[in-house]
Order: structure tokens, then sequence, then C-alpha cells
């Protein structure tokens, strides 16, 4: 009886030992390599056709050659030294997923290091015309410039623009020109939209013409002056001549009336 128990004991542990292996074979389709790994071409771990157990770990995968379970850098990459032919047979053999995420983390780290590589770009922090014209007369033309700050501004283009161009205008460079009397207003704006602006006041042309016409009525009424002063003069004389000889006749008739009384 002892015996019969003994030969089922051993039939059981014979039974158990099959199945552990069967099941073992259906999850790793073979023997693990020097590298900690083996391949798995039916894919059953979901992994691709090749993952690691290094240490009896789980299966896993080694993003970049570098094992997860590794307990520092060191060792992980003396392991990659060590083998240089399994770990660049182990990133040939990963899944398309850990394929295509380090293909996006290489991009953004180029796209990283050219966008370091790019000038820093300085911007206008203020703008302010040089010039303070408070009028001009029309017809008369004058250069404005402006200052942009800082002086190591990438871009240091201005644009002017008048506000009425029919009382001035102003050209790409800055200059005036007074077209008729008026106010406007002149703008300088930086490459990034700083302005400054400055108002001017366009006065009429003074003519040459209603000068001299104020000069010639000037003289015509010193003339007029002139001749009504030697008139003056003139009268006078007479009214003193008239005088005397008034004053002479009737001197002369007293003395010709105390002579009769004689």
């Amino acid at each position: 009886m002892r015996k019969n128990k003994g030969k089922i004991v051993f039939i059981l542990l014979t039974i158990l030992s099959v199945l552990s292996i069967g099941i073992n074979s259906y999850a790793h389709s073979g023997r693990t390599d020097a590298s900690g790994g083996h391949k798995d071409n039916q894919n059953k771990s979901g992994l691709g056709s090749y993952h690691y157990h290094c240490g009896g770990h789980p299966a896993h995968l080694h993003p970049n050659g570098v094992c997860p379970y590794s307990s520092s850098a060191s060792s992980s990459s003396s392991k990659s030294s060590t083998s240089p032919s399994s770990s660049s047979s182990s990133k040939s053999s990963t899944s398309s997923s850990a394929s295509s995420s380090s293909s996006k983390s290489t991009t953004s780290s180029s796209s990283s290091s050219s966008s370091n590589n790019k000038p820093s770009t300085v911007e206008v922090t203020e703008i302010k015309i040089d010039e303070d014209v408070g009028s001009m007369e029309e017809g008369k033309s004058k250069f404005l410039t402006a200052t942009v700050t800082p002086g190591n501004a990438s871009d240091k283009s201005v644009t002017w623009k008048s506000s009425d161009e029919s009382i001035a205008t102003v050209s790409s460079t800055g200059m005036i020109k007074a077209i008729k009397p008026g106010k406007v207003t002149i703008t300088a704006t930086s490459s990034n939209g700083k302005t400054n602006s400055i108002e001017i006041e366009v006065k009429e042309k003074q003519s040459t013409e209603n000068n001299t016409i104020n000069v010639v009525k000037t003289s015509d009424n010193t003339n007029s002056n002139a001749s009504n002063n030697e008139e003056s003069s003139n009268l006078l004389g007479g009214i003193v001549v008239l005088g005397l000889l008034g004053g002479g006749s009737y001197l002369g008739y007293k003395k010709y009336k105390e002579y009769k009384k004689t």
C-alpha cells in the first residue's frame, strides 16, 4: 500500500514539473542570452520580438539600451560596453512604439539645439523724434531724424507719416515739405510699432510785393505830409505879411490925422 502511495506521489510530482515546464516554454520561447534577454517571435509578452529578464525581473525592454531595473547608470553603461552587439540587436528588435518614441525624442532634441543656435532678437523699447519743429512757412522743407532705443536693437528702421498731406508731406527718409497753412501731425514708427509724434503749424508765406506796396504807401504819405507842411508855412507867411501891411497902414493913417489937426 505504501509503495502504491509513493508511486502516486511520484507521478503527481512528475505531472506538475511537466506542466511548469510547459507554462514557462509558453511564456518564453527560449533561454535568456548573455544580455539577460531572449526572443519572443510570437510577441506573446506584448513587448515586441525581443525582451529582457535581467536578474529574474519581469519581462521588460531596455529603452536607449539602459535596463530600468539597473541599480545605477554605471552598471547599465558597463553592460552596454561589454555587449555592444546585443544592445544594438535589442534596439533593432524593440516594438514600433518604442522606436517612434525614441525618434520623437531625437527630433525634439535636434529642434531644441537648433533653436539654441539662433541669435536672440533685441526689440525696440522707445523711439523719439530729435527735432522740435513748432512752425514752418509754406513752401519750406526740413529734414527730421529719430532715435531708437536701445542702441543695439535688431531692427532700427523708421516709418514716417503725415496726418494731412494737403498741409505737409513727409518722405520715407523724414523730409518734410510745407504745402499750405494749417496744423499737421508728423509721426515716426519703429519696426515693432513704437511711435512718437510732433505737431507743426504751417504759416502763410509773407509776400515781398505787399511789403513793397506798404513802403510806397508810406513814402506817399510822407510826401503828402511834407507838401501840406509847406502849404501851411506859406499860408502863415502870407498872414504875417498881411499883418505887417495892415499895421503899417494903420500907423500911416494915424500920423495923417495928427498932421491934419495941427
